[in-house]
């Protein structure tokens, strides 16, 4: 049997095996947590600098598409302008147009009654010879006149130049008054004189010229209708292609925001995925800086335990020792212990090599020193404390599978969630700033058209003025005129132009007597040119008239076709201004739902870090506790058997 100092030394020696093994165990678990430190802090190191590098290639990216779409910005405005500048070019030439073809074809109408005048006074003058002169009806010959007169009016200028002095002096005859014209004619005939069919020839002579003037401006008016046509073709296809590059670059430019916008949330997504690799480096930082203290410590504090037993077994086991103890401490030997007792120590020993535990060491030692029974009950709570430890452990890990699996699904389903309304803010911020430029524009051509509408009335007004002012002042002159005529016909129309002296001989030597009495030769003259003038004021009157009467129908086409304008471009603000409060609305409901995502997925985040600082190291050991506990709760179960077999 052992001597005490013997057992003693070999307690020593079994407790420095435990403690070399306790050491090699720990030192593989360092290894591993070590592993598991270095490959966390490198991996979220690359991936900070990756996405830091990947935001700055976004920011990039940003400024870029930024710079473009504000570009398309500027063009679009002056494509617009221009389009704008085309449109009222467009709308004015429509206007003048009207205008010119109104007055080309009126001149027309006129023309075409002018000649079928001077064709009927032709016709009615060559068609009557001799006593059927004087049986035309005299209604039909002032007919006839008064349509010849309304030509001549109109063409007082272009007739001096077509007309000889005689020819005029004949038809101012015939004018005044063309029944007594025609029957002066008549009697010429009979005296072989060919006066009427000079008047037929002067008239043909005339309908030619209006029918050259006809002619003149049918092919004025054609010409009109063509440039106009080429007009609204060309400036038609300068809107059109106008607003298709408006719409491309509007295309453009959305295509543009919306790749920066994406852009931007995809930046947001990498400085947030940096945030949460800095928190978790940070939490790694921390854990693994502990666990290094803790390990120095726990080395230092092993080393310093195994150096203690490693002594002492080198004291108590050397030669001189064992010499002196055989001579000194032979009072300490016992009685042997029990074999079967040993034999359990070793067990639970053997059991406690795989599982740091220094619970099983004590029990190890205890068993050879304290009683049976004491020992057997130490086993019994010892593996219930196990058995309580291992259903623990799997009850910790299924939670911990669990946990995640539902943190991972939560964060997946979040970030769709936050995708989704991150996308709609997006297209909702667009489509507000097409709304507000497209209010700005439509607001734009509104106060433009009201201007245009101002200016237009204020211009026709002054127009008014100016018509009212010159008919009045040619109302006026005829007054004038036909007073001074009124007076001048009271002389030279009452009066003959010849009033002979009493045919009476003067005797020699008395002065002669008053002779005959001649009208100015020049009154009749004075008289026709006055009534001349008389008709020259009232066609100006009559064209000032339809001057004035034109220039209200083309007001009133502008003010119609302006307030129509106006009214369509109000109800197009009013529903711009709809669609923009609803895009507000359903704006800062997304922009509320977006913010509710971004504090779930922090939410998320922390109860994934918490849940890695409570799982990891469990669920990386897992297997290994759970068989290392397997083994010690089989090696307490044999030693039990080994114990309850001494009974």
């Amino acid at each position: 049997k052992d001597r005490p100092v013997s057992k003693v030394v070999k307690m020593l020696k079994s407790m420095q095996e435990t403690l070399e093994t306790e050491k090699a165990t720990d030192e593989e678990m360092y290894e591993d947590l070590s592993c598991w430190c270095k490959e966390n802090k490198q991996g979220k190191s690359s991936e900070v600098k990756e996405a830091e590098s990947a935001i700055a290639q976004l920011d990039s990216e940003i400024k870029e598409l930024d710079t473009s779409a504000q570009r398309l910005a500027t063009e679009m405005v002056s494509l617009k302008e221009e389009v704008k500048k085309a449109t009222a070019t467009l709308d004015q030439a429509r206007i003048i147009h009207g205008n010119k073809v109104d007055e080309l074809n009126s001149e027309q109408t006129e023309l075409n009654s002018d000649i079928t005048a001077v064709s009927s006074a032709a016709t009615a003058i060559a068609g009557t010879t001799g006593t059927q002169l004087v049986q035309l009806p005299e209604g039909r010959l002032k007919e006839i006149a008064a349509a010849v007169q309304t030509a001549v009016n109109k063409r007082v200028g272009q007739l001096d130049n077509t007309l000889s002095f005689r020819d005029r002096e004949r038809l101012d005859a015939f004018l005044q008054n063309p029944a007594k014209f025609l029957k002066e004619s008549s009697l010429l005939q009979k005296k072989g004189d060919v006066q009427g069919g000079e008047l037929t020839g002067m008239f043909n002579a005339m309908k030619e010229d209006f029918q050259k003037d006809l002619e003149s401006v049918t092919k004025a008016l054609a010409r009109e209708k063509g440039s106009y046509e080429e007009l609204m073709q060309s400036k038609k296809e300068e809107i059109k292609a106008g607003e298709a590059s408006v719409e491309s670059k509007r295309q453009q430019r959305t295509e543009k925001r919306k790749d920066m916008m994406q852009k931007k949330f995809e930046m947001e997504g990498k400085q947030k995925s940096i945030a949460t690799a800095q928190e978790f480096l940070a939490v790694v930082e921390e854990k693994c800086s502990v666990t290094d203290t803790e390990w120095a410590e726990r080395q230092k504090t092993r080393q310093a335990e195994i150096d203690s037993v490693t002594q002492a077994i080198s004291i108590l086991d050397d030669e001189e020792s064992h010499e002196l103890f055989s001579k000194t401490y032979s009072f300490l030997q016992q009685a042997s212990v029990d074999h079967r007792l040993q034999k359990a120590s070793e067990l639970i020993a053997e059991a406690g090599k795989n599982h740091v535990d220094r619970r099983l060491v004590a029990l190890a030692t205890s068993a050879e020193i304290k009683g049976l029974e004491k020992v057997k009950k130490a086993i019994d709570e010892l593996r219930d404390a196990l058995k309580k430890e291992q259903e623990d452990e799997v009850r910790q890990k299924d939670f911990c599978v669990g946990a995640f699996a539902e943190s991972d699904a939560k964060k997946q389903a979040a970030e769709a969630e936050k995708s989704g309304h991150g996308g709609e803010v997006d297209t909702l911020q667009i489509k507000l700033n097409d709304i507000a430029s497209d209010v700005s524009d439509t607001k734009g051509k509104i106060d433009t058209a009201e201007k245009g509408l101002k200016t237009e009335t204020e211009d026709h007004r002054k127009e008014l003025k100016d018509f009212a002012a010159t008919m009045a002042d040619q109302k006026a002159s005829q007054e004038v005129l036909k007073k001074a005529l009124a007076k001048l016909k009271e002389f030279y129309e009452t009066k003959p132009a010849l009033l002979q002296a009493r045919a009476t001989q003067t005797p020699e030597g008395v002065p002669a007597g008053l002779s005959d009495y001649k009208t100015n030769s020049k009154g009749l003259g004075v008289l026709q040119l006055l009534q001349d003038v008389i008709v020259n004021t009232k066609a100006m009157e009559q064209e000032t008239a339809r001057d004035k009467a034109n220039a209200e129908k083309d007001y009133k086409k502008l003010v119609a076709a302006t307030n129509k304008d106006i009214s369509a471009l109000k109800n197009e603000l009013d529903s711009l201004n709809l669609a923009k409060a609803q895009a507000k609305s359903d704006l800062l409901a997304a922009e509320k739902s977006l913010k509710g995502d971004t504090q779930e997925l922090a939410d998320i985040a922390a109860e994934t870090a918490d849940l890695h600082e409570t799982c990891d190291f469990l669920m990386k050991n897992f297997g290994l506790r759970q068989s290392a506990r397997t083994e010690e709760l089989e090696g307490l179960q044999q030693a039990k058997a080994m114990l309850s077999g001494s009974q």
